[in-house]
């Protein structure tokens, strides 16, 4: 089955190649995470982004973004689990800290990597106001 036009097609390899922090991630993996990206940007020939190569940078950081999350969760300390959020807080004595809790429609959730704060700025032509004037119809 071939990829319809105006879709981009996710390369595991070229992932690698350009995120090589993550060059230990199963391919399978980083597939789904590309998947789970195409729910924060249209992938379709609808899309807002039209320019299939800017769509596909903007795609793999979001897929980073994802892996960086997930991959906090794998930290090797055997609890499987992460702190979501940014640090509000940190002390040394007796260890704590503080997260803010963040919402995907803001900045906050994106600020959480490097690989957000990437998409979350080259997003942004693609978030501004764009305005469709109605069409001009002369009566007679």
């Amino acid at each position: 089955m071939s990829t319809p036009a105006g879709v981009v097609t996710f390369d595991p390899a070229a992932f690698i190649v350009q995120f090589p922090a993550f060059a230990t991630v199963p391919a399978d993996t980083l597939t789904a995470y590309f998947d789970m990206a195409t729910c924060y940007l249209d992938n379709s020939p609808c899309s807002i982004v039209q320019n299939l190569t800017v769509r596909a940078q903007l795609l793999n950081l979001i897929t980073a973004h994802i892996a960086f999350l997930f991959g906090r969760i794998n930290s090797g300390d055997g609890s499987n689990a992460a702190a979501v959020g940014q640090m509000t807080s940190a002390s040394e004595g007796t260890v704590s800290a503080a997260f803010a809790p963040v919402q995907a429609k803001n900045a906050a959730f994106w600020a959480q990597s490097e690989y957000g704060m990437l998409f979350w700025q080259m997003a942004l032509p693609y978030r501004t106001f764009r305005y469709f004037p109605a069409p001009v119809y002369v009566c007679r």
